[in-house]
């Protein structure tokens, strides 16, 4: 498995309200880009996490953010 050169960290993701880490990169084995958010506790102790294909602003912003002329 190879890691997204591209990948976004929006941090605290957007929408979030609670403070959440938003990933958003291209997942090989699913073909798409993905959203994953991912949410740690005062404690650092991981609390929960949530991902889906992403679409609209999410997709937007890894486009724009991991610009250099190559596909997804």
């Amino acid at each position: 498995m190879t890691a997204d050169a591209r990948l976004v960290e929006p941090s605290p993701y957007p929408t979030s309200r609670v403070g959440a880490t938003g990933f958003i990169g291209c997942s090989p084995s699913a073909g798409k880009v993905i959203v994953v958010i991912a949410y740690r506790d005062l404690d650092g102790e991981l609390h929960g996490m949530n991902a889906w294909p992403g679409s609209g602003r999410d997709l937007a912003t890894y486009l724009k953010e991991g610009d250099d002329g190559e596909e997804p």
